[in-house]
């Protein structure tokens, strides 16, 4: 089977050589800029924010301290009762004007 050739195949062609007449321009590079749109922004303060998270304690120990404190001196039993004692006469008034 014989393939026809196409065009010189044979022959080589040398690269061309660049021209040796450079011109050096004073022209400064344009400066960078960047803009962070509103969506970026908003990511990275809740990136921050998780990360403050994240690092923050589970048990906060002076919370936990006060409420020790209240429940042994009765005051936070006190408080409970008032609260429920409330809610109990705010029923009872509200179901004896319905009536």
């Amino acid at each position: 089977m014989v393939i026809d050739k196409i065009g010189n195949v044979n022959s080589i062609i040398e690269p061309r050589k660049p021209k040796q007449n450079y011109q050096v321009n004073n022209v400064r590079p344009a400066s960078d800029s960047v803009q962070i749109s509103e969506e970026g922004l908003k990511a990275a303060e809740e990136a921050r924010l998780a990360q403050i998270v994240k690092e923050s304690p589970d048990i906060r120990a002076d919370k936990v301290k006060a409420l020790k404190e209240k429940i042994a001196s009765g005051e936070f039993d006190r408080a409970i009762d008032e609260k429920l004692l409330g809610n109990i006469a705010e029923r009872m008034i509200d179901g004896f004007f319905r009536n």
